[in-house]
């Protein structure tokens, strides 16, 4: 039992029997074993009562070799180091200076992990049942998921990230069926700060705009990007150009390109365009201008802040030619019923419109600080009733108290200063039709370009056409397409239907480098700028420099 119960046996390569072994002493017996071993290969020789006693293994045992100090186990034939005769395939479950569970039947508590090659590559195989399952590789911190990258429900290749371990942000999707790389949440740091965080630009877009502010105005990007949803690019009917684009049927109000046009409202802009109207089969004799279509193109202003500037954001009111600009003479607070000014004599007395009994405040700030003289986004109408203008006290009643969005935004109160300047409101449109206005092609089927020009900032309160509302930064070019198309006929023109095309193109703004302004500087319309632009005579080889005004021309 001393024995067998604490298998150890001293050598299990000694082909000889010790000459002097103490008892207890055992050995295993090798091959080619001599003496009293002879014969007894596998089997374990143990010196017992001055004799060698002879111990024949049976399928499991397991014994210690002292030397060289290793472990055997018989399999029933022979003796096997014990760690080649462990299995490690199918097991349930393998934990690492951890415990392993049913869902990590793989668990690894260590410093790092390492899986080298085994004489060339190495690869990690994820496999999952299908498209709609996972695999991945979970970056946690703390436990709670922070990363994560592989194919998750789809097959495409995904890198998604975490601040709290519920909410997912898309950062890269690599498409399974082109390979083509999305980047769902935007990509920062590949331009320096000061360049702002716009999309990146691509060749294309850039070779679009060439020397215009207007991109993909020839179509040259092979597609309508820029222009109206509501037109359609068209590749066959274009006047030398790439593409055009077509609105089709009738008209259904304002439609805008999608880009913001960066300008300097202190120049003068070139505007032009082509123009296209379709002819229809039938007798149009009764109507003065047949199948053809009343047609605007303009421009809608935007202030630094990317806000709409409306003509109400401008205009002031004149009584009698007067303006009604002028200062507060006592402070003003949201509340107040009465107005006190330094001069009333060009306020409304006489006009029940309420567009024309209101109030704007001047002085308005953009978000970045930016004080602004003759515009304001401060206005509101139908403040003050006829009758509540004392030009003598120069006093105007109100007909409720000061809203409390007409306060200063400068001031904790909403109040506004003595000295600060105000008008008597008015308005009219707030487009400014500088490429055409209520134009008609002479012919149909035929192609047409357009001239107009825009420049200078109007400060005279009249929202004169040719000029840039105050506070233009952008601007961002719209058309009415067959305004005159309505269902029924409308204002002397015929109903042509809900096919009927007019085409365009080449909507181009540019400089005028050599164009000339100069402002009114008395009269109604002080603060207005006049325009003059180059004009050339082929004859004589002469330019002239001539008053702006809008033209359409056959090509």
């Amino acid at each position: 039992m001393d024995t067998l119960v604490q298998l150890m046996v001293l050598a299990a390569d000694q082909t000889t029997p010790p000459a002097a072994p103490q008892d207890g002493d055992g050995y295993l017996v090798p091959d080619s074993a001599v003496g009293a071993w002879a014969g007894q290969t596998g089997n374990i020789a143990v010196y017992e009562n001055n004799t060698w006693s002879i111990y024949f293994p049976k399928s499991g045992w397991v014994i210690w070799v002292d030397t060289p100090g290793e472990q055997r186990v018989f399999d029933g034939t022979s003796w096997k180091l014990a760690a080649d005769a462990m299995t490690l395939q199918n097991l349930e479950f393998v934990g690492i200076s951890t415990t392993a569970d049913t869902t990590n039947r793989l668990a690894v508590s260590a410093d790092a992990t390492l899986l080298t090659h085994a004489g060339s590559g190495h690869q990690l195989k994820l496999n999952k049942a299908g498209e709609g399952s996972t695999a991945s590789l979970l970056f946690q911190t703390d436990w709670s998921a922070r990363a994560e990258l592989g194919t998750t429900g789809t097959d495409n290749f995904e890198i998604k990230v975490s601040d709290d371990g519920s909410t997912f942000y898309p950062a890269m999707i690599a498409k399974a069926g082109t390979g083509k790389v999305q980047f769902p949440s935007g990509v920062e740091g590949l331009t320096r700060s000061e360049f702002g965080d716009g999309p990146l630009l691509t060749t294309g877009y850039s070779t679009s705009k060439g020397v215009d502010l207007v991109t993909n105005s020839t179509g040259l990007l092979g597609n309508g990007y820029n222009y109206p949803p509501e037109f359609n690019y068209d590749p066959i009917v274009t006047p030398n150009l790439p593409a055009s684009l077509y609105f089709s049927g009738h008209h259904s109000g304002p439609v805008q390109m999608e880009e913001l046009l960066p300008v300097d409202p202190n120049q003068i802009y070139r505007l032009k365009s082509y123009i296209r109207q379709e002819g229809l089969a039938g007798d149009w004799s009764a109507f003065a201008n047949g199948e053809r279509h009343r047609q605007f193109m303009g421009l809608i202003a935007l202030d630094a802040d990317q806000q709409t500037i409306e003509a109400k954001h401008h205009m002031r009111y004149r009584h009698s030619g007067n303006d009604s600009l002028t200062t507060l003479t006592v402070p003003l607070s949201p509340g107040d019923t009465t107005v006190t000014v330094s001069d009333a004599s060009g306020w409304n007395e006489s006009d029940a419109a309420s567009y024309l009994r209101g109030i704007i405040f001047f002085g308005y700030k953009s978000i970045s600080g930016f004080a602004y003289e003759h515009y304001s986004q401060i206005v509101e109408f139908d403040l003050f009733d006829l009758g509540q203008v004392n030009k003598t006290t120069n006093v105007i009643t109100l007909n409720k108290p000061l809203p409390t969005s007409m306060g200063n935004p400068d001031d904790a109160g909403g109040v506004w200063p003595i000295g600060t300047k105000l008008s008597n409101s008015s308005s009219g449109s707030s487009f400014k039709y500088a490429f055409y206005s209520a134009a008609y092609v002479p012919e149909v089927n035929r192609w047409y370009q357009t001239t107009g020009h825009i420049g200078g900032i109007d400060t005279s309160g009249t929202n004169y056409g040719i000029n840039f509302p105050p506070g233009t930064t952008f601007v961002r070019p719209f058309w009415l397409p067959n305004h005159t198309n309505r269902v029924g006929g409308y204002s002397g023109h015929p109903d042509t239907g809900a096919g009927h095309k007019v085409w365009y193109t080449g909507a181009s703004v540019t400089p005028e480098p050599l164009g000339a302004l100069s402002e009114v500087l008395v009269g109604s319309s002080a603060g207005r700028k006049e325009i003059k632009v180059p004009t050339t005579d082929y004859g004589s080889g002469t330019i002239s420099l001539v008053s702006a005004s809008q033209s359409i021309e056959p090509i």
